[in-house]
């Protein structure tokens, strides 16, 4: 039994050293073997494999994003808080408003959350109206001042 299991070990180590070694070299003026991959018979035009198209560039701003707005552009994108002047509040399906006059003289009512150019209502109470409002140049919105403002007593009522 010794000598068959001696006999196997020498027939794995043989079998081992055989496939490590060296292929022979085929002669120089041999072709190279045949690869089993198979190559494409007709290979595509250059112009269809990147197709290039002259796309023009137009920009859409039209002013310097550096210089500060004009109050032409800023004068259709709603009112400043400054502008407005509260005159009271009502109370409508269970929502609160407050009743405000613009710049024009035009009188509105506008819920809580309403949005100005500058700022928002942040509420409403029965003595004042409160607004949150931020720099208008600027993006940044968590960065405000409260502005209160309390209803005017009418010029005709004692």
């Amino acid at each position: 039994m010794a000598t068959s299991t001696a006999w196997m070990l020498t027939m794995a180590l043989g079998a081992t050293l055989a496939a490590q070694a060296p292929s022979p070299t085929p002669p120089k003026n041999t072709p190279p073997p045949a690869s089993p991959v198979a190559t494409p018979t007709a290979t595509p035009a250059p112009e269809d494999v990147t197709k290039i198209q002259m796309v023009p560039y137009r920009p859409t701003l039209t002013r310097d994003p550096f210089s500060t707005p004009t109050d032409a552009e800023q004068g259709n994108k709603g009112e400043l808080i400054d502008d407005i002047g509260v005159k009271g509040w009502m109370k409508a399906g269970g929502v609160l408003y407050a009743v405000v006059s613009d710049s024009r003289g035009n009188i509105k009512r506008l819920p809580v959350g309403h949005r100005f150019r500058d700022g928002e209502i942040a509420a409403i109470d029965e003595k004042s109206v409160t607004f949150r409002q931020w720099d208008v140049s600027s993006t940044n919105r968590s960065v405000y001042r409260t502005v209160v403002k309390t209803f005017k007593r009418e010029e005709g009522k004692r």
